[in-house]
């Protein structure tokens, strides 16, 4: 909040005190004298007065509304107005009821005058400003008055202080930087028939293809996008290069060419054309010499091959389609890609570790636990993780962080894939669904829909 703002802030609540004057006699009040508390307001300790009135603990409006960044006037029949992030909520004194954008909302507690101030109780105010509260393991109490973006869906992280989320509207698609301290945001690309923003490492700028085909990049910071190629051939995944001189991506409807993309002079070369279709989890080692994907066949119509494929009675056979992990070595002219997978669990890949030397992804195979497996060029299969049920896991540079379910609940841990060791990190809520990690940034956890950060140990919303 800018001082100009804050000065006008307390200048108001100044008046509303004295205007209050005359709505009830501080001398019929059975009350406590007020003493000053202190709270947490956006991180920010506030001493904010407090009072008992029969049995119940009320807060001062002025104190509350102005450390939150609300809005006050003085309004008809010595109503009170608070305007807060649009909404408009009105207190009469010894009233139980308050009027939010002109629905009646009950109190436990009626709104009191004691000397010419108003109170009421902590969680119908914050209720009506819509704003949450929490107590932390020492008992202080936290507010957060912070506008959050709702609805985000795929958070990733730009650099170890902010994210980039995504909501879709019936237009297309926005993206916001996201603010992993305050919850602030503030709109990035607004677009239509664009893939989703590939972050180059470092944060500083991230590219994306328009719905031709064409290839952009867009300045995280001045937000400025340009066009870096006009190809108008199918580009499912895009990849950038370790230094950021390169992107690389799959090429086609069925993606069967590795292709790259030099961005000093716009042009297009084949990395990789072997006939193989279906790639898809496109990664690139350090170096760009190795590349691994995943290839998944389609099933083979077994009956009555003049139907349609999706017409019911149409029998597939879906033997072989499981997913398979391919390597793909650049550094020789000779060299051709290995498959370094061939077994029949269902596979969800996660990542390739920076030298190139191991890929990873989680194992699905019927009546087991999901596990995290490492799968080296020699084709030697490690299984990191398999005592626990493996939900999802992150690339933390040569480290993952992995979401699990168990007898007493979901947890995440940090498994160290050279040195074979798993440690425990967090206890979590079984409504969390996805944990976003990146080198030097906090843990970030999607969680009923919502992203929260680790602030010290407390889970902090960012999104609602």
């Amino acid at each position: 909040m800018s001082m100009k703002k804050t000065v006008m802030l307390t200048v108001l609540a100044a008046a509303l005190s004295t205007s209050a004057a005359g709505v009830g006699s501080a001398a019929s009040v059975t009350h406590s004298e007020a003493q000053p508390v202190t709270m947490f307001i956006n991180d920010a300790a506030a001493s904010i007065r407090a009072l008992s009135y029969n049995g119940a603990t009320l807060i001062s409006v002025r104190d509350l509304g102005t450390a939150a960044g609300a809005w006050f006037e003085v309004g008809a029949n010595s109503s009170v107005n608070v305007y807060y992030e649009g909404h408009t909520i009105q207190l009469t004194s010894f009233s139980s009821t308050v009027l939010v954008d002109g629905e009646q909302v009950q109190l436990t507690s009626p709104v009191v005058n004691v000397k010419n101030s108003l109170y009421i109780d902590l969680a119908g105010f914050l209720a009506a400003l819509g704003i949450e509260r929490s107590v932390d393991s020492q008992g202080q109490v936290r507010i957060d008055a912070t506008k959050l973006l709702q609805d985000v869906e795929h958070p990733v992280w730009m650099n170890n202080g902010t994210l980039i989320v995504s909501q879709l509207t019936e237009e297309g698609r926005v993206d916001y930087t996201l603010d992993a301290k305050t919850g602030a945001f503030a709109e990035l690309l607004r677009s239509t028939g664009t893939s989703s923003l590939t972050i180059v490492s470092g944060g500083g700028k991230a590219a994306y293809t328009d719905e031709n085909g064409a290839i952009f990049v867009i300045d995280l910071v001045s937000k400025a996008a340009s066009q870096v190629s006009g190809d108008s051939s199918i580009k499912p995944e895009l990849v950038w290069s370790e230094d950021s001189t390169a992107i690389y991506f799959l090429q086609g409807d069925k993606g069967s060419v590795i292709a790259k993309l030099n961005l000093a002079d716009g042009k297009i070369s084949k990395v990789l054309e072997d006939k193989v279709d279906y790639k898809s989890n496109l990664a690139v080692s350090a170096d760009g010499k190795t590349f691994v994907y995943t290839v998944t066949k389609p099933g083979a119509v077994t009956a009555d091959g003049s139907k349609p494929v999706e017409s019911d009675d149409v029998a597939i056979d879906m033997t072989g389609t499981e997913p398979q992990v391919y390597l793909f070595d650049s550094s020789s002219k000779e060299a051709k890609a290995s498959q370094l997978t061939s077994s029949t669990d269902d596979k969800i890949f996660v990542g390739l570790s920076s030298d190139g030397g191991k890929a990873f992804y989680i194992s699905m195979a019927e009546n087991n636990p999901s596990a995290l497996v490492a799968v080296a060029k020699d084709k030697t299969v490690t299984t990191l993780v398999g005592d626990k049920d493996v939900l999802q896991a992150a690339l933390l540079g040569d480290k993952l962080i992995v979401l699990t379910a168990e007898s007493n609940g979901q947890a995440i841990y940090e498994v160290d894939a050279a040195a074979g060791t798993t440690k425990l990190v967090y206890h979590v809520s079984d409504e969390v669904s996805e944990v976003i990690a990146a080198a030097g940034a906090p843990i970030a956890i999607v969680q009923g829909g919502q992203v929260l950060i680790d602030n010290n140990g407390q889970w902090k919303k960012v999104s609602k």
